[in-house]
């Protein structure tokens, strides 16, 4: 049912929005216009945020509403997990329209003597239990399958890169959030991101984080890559909602402490939701686990060791894996799961909260009298891969970098992570790996390795320039370069040689000159 002028109405096959016409092949898709139910109640799965590539779209046939960075024309799809089951569900009514209104097809229809023996068979005592429990059955199936991520269940064999699953950070999906998600998607990746502020305000979860959020894209919408919110529709409220700032830390450590705590166990389990919610394919594929800022920080203390072989690598970026303000004791700065699974860290020596200098970190963790954390703060995680024996590890410190990297480091951020999704156990020797492509050289510094028992490596990351254009025009922009270049060598050649052939000449008429004087 669906509300109109604030009467109801049922849904009709006519009152759909037509999908529209895939251009490749013909084939139909359902468009994002159709007309979609939010669910009442629901479960923090329904609004887990996704992006889905290129493949998963045409395997879906639904209308791409999304672009990476520089595209001309959108291929990726955004939008939430309840969003893409009604699509789903418009797409099999509209299929199941054509179907019955094709009379090719034959009419399947119970005759009067069917229908009273059916009824008689319905309506049987000695049936009663046996129809009750297929009754309750169904709907437990119902119900699990809608707490479940199984509407991704027809990606299976759409021959996607991998998924990564990513925590957000106390803004929720919005700014270098849904930029990571766009590029990874962009690569071939499967992006699932539990949203913590999408749950309904008058729930005890929307009591504690909330924002209203905006409704699905269209394809025919703005979807500016540096747009900083293209998710929610108005600011943070609730519990545990905070703006951090070095004086409020100290003047209430305790008070910090306990809200950042809850703020971890509540993105904790958030995270074991949607791991436990994967469709079975994903766990036998793998998956990656990644976040940004508070998400970073929650992924670093996450205990994932019940997921074994199906974590297949972790990212942390813009948290710096050490004990300071965020961390309420010396244990929680520390990495809580696999020390096994290959580990990068990104972050940026500028980042206004946890860097080495003039941060939030830094600043309480200075003051004598009220301050904590550790007694020298390095800035990034390193020294605490090292000290845990972390097998396999990358941190890159990135020049100029604040808490947001995207906007100095984003075409970085990308080789890195192609490289990172494809080869995670080599991800320690970053600088061989690149060695080998010219369009890298200079994009890393190693300043530190650890090659005996544990293969760690920390590198310097040099202040980027044209962050904003793409890769392909920040390599397009390189051969220009490269051709000004051979252009100028040769034309200073060229001009040696001519200067070459004039003292050579020149050489060459004063001995003639000497030649006729003598005779």
């Amino acid at each position: 049912m669906a509300q109109a002028d604030g009467a109801w109405f049922t849904k009709r096959a006519a009152d759909f929005v037509p999908a529209a016409a895939k251009p490749e092949g013909g084939k139909k898709r359902v468009s994002n216009q159709s007309r979609i139910e939010p669910p009442a109640n629901p479960h923090p799965v329904e609004n887990t945020l996704l992006v889905l590539p290129k493949l998963a779209v045409q395997e879906l046939k639904i209308e791409p509403n999304m672009s990476d960075k520089g595209d001309e024309t959108k291929t990726l799809w955004f939008g939430r997990v309840w969003e893409l089951r009604e699509l789903l569900r418009v797409q099999n009514d509209e299929h199941l329209t054509r179907t019955n209104a094709d009379k090719s097809m034959p009419e399947l229809q119970l005759k009067e003597a069917e229908k009273k023996a059916l009824d008689a068979l319905l309506h049987a005592k000695e049936y009663r239990n046996i129809l009750t429990k297929m009754a309750a059955r169904f709907k437990g199936v119902v119900a699990r399958r809608k707490n479940s991520l199984c509407v991704l269940d027809r990606l299976k064999n759409a021959y996607l890169k991998g998924t990564v699953v990513y925590a957000h950070g106390s803004g929720g999906c919005s700014w270098d959030n849904l930029r990571f998600g766009r590029m990874f998607a962009r690569m071939g990746m499967l992006f699932i991101c539990p949203d913590g502020f999408a749950y309904p305000k008058h729930t005890d979860l929307g009591k504690l984080r909330h924002k209203d959020v905006q409704p699905i894209k269209q394809a025919t919408d703005d979807v500016d890559y540096w747009s900083p919110d293209l998710v929610y529709a108005s600011g943070a409220d609730g519990e545990n909602t905070y703006s951090t700032k070095a004086d409020s830390v100290l003047q209430d450590a305790d008070k910090f402490r306990e809200l950042y705590e809850r703020c971890y166990q509540m993105r904790r389990r958030e995270l074991h939701w949607t791991i436990e919610k994967l469709p079975r394919w994903i766990r036998m594929q793998g998956f990656y686990l990644g976040g940004c800022s508070e998400g970073a920080m929650t992924v670093s203390r996450f205990d994932d060791q019940r997921y074994g072989d199906q974590l297949l690598g972790r990212f942390i970026i813009s948290f710096s894996i050490e004990y300071c303000y965020f961390t309420p004791t010396p244990e929680d700065g520390r990495l809580g799961g696999n020390l096994d699974v290959p580990t990068l860290n990104i972050i940026g020596t500028e980042d206004e909260f946890f860097g080495a200098k003039n941060s939030v970190a830094a600043l309480v963790q200075a003051d004598k009298e009220r301050g904590f954390g550790d007694v020298k703060l390095d800035g990034h995680g390193f020294d605490t891969m090292m000290e845990q024996e972390v097998s396999t590890g990358l941190v890159c410190y990135m020049e100029g970098a604040m808490h947001g990297p995207c906007p100095t480091h984003d075409n970085f951020i990308r080789r890195l992570f192609s490289t990172f999704f494809t080869r995670p156990q080599d991800i320690w020797k970053i600088d061989q790996l690149w060695a080998i492509d010219d369009r890298l050289t200079g994009w890393v510094e190693v300043l530190k390795k650890r090659t005996k028992g544990q293969k760690l490596a920390l590198v310097h990351v040099p202040l980027m320039d044209h962050s904003k254009l793409t890769l392909d025009e920040v390599d397009e922009l390189r051969v220009t370069q490269k051709r000004r270049d051979v252009l100028e060598a040769n034309k200073g050649h060229q001009e040696h040689m001519e200067e070459a052939a004039k003292a050579k000449k020149a050489i060459l008429e004063s001995v003639q000159k000497r030649q006729q004087q003598s005779k």
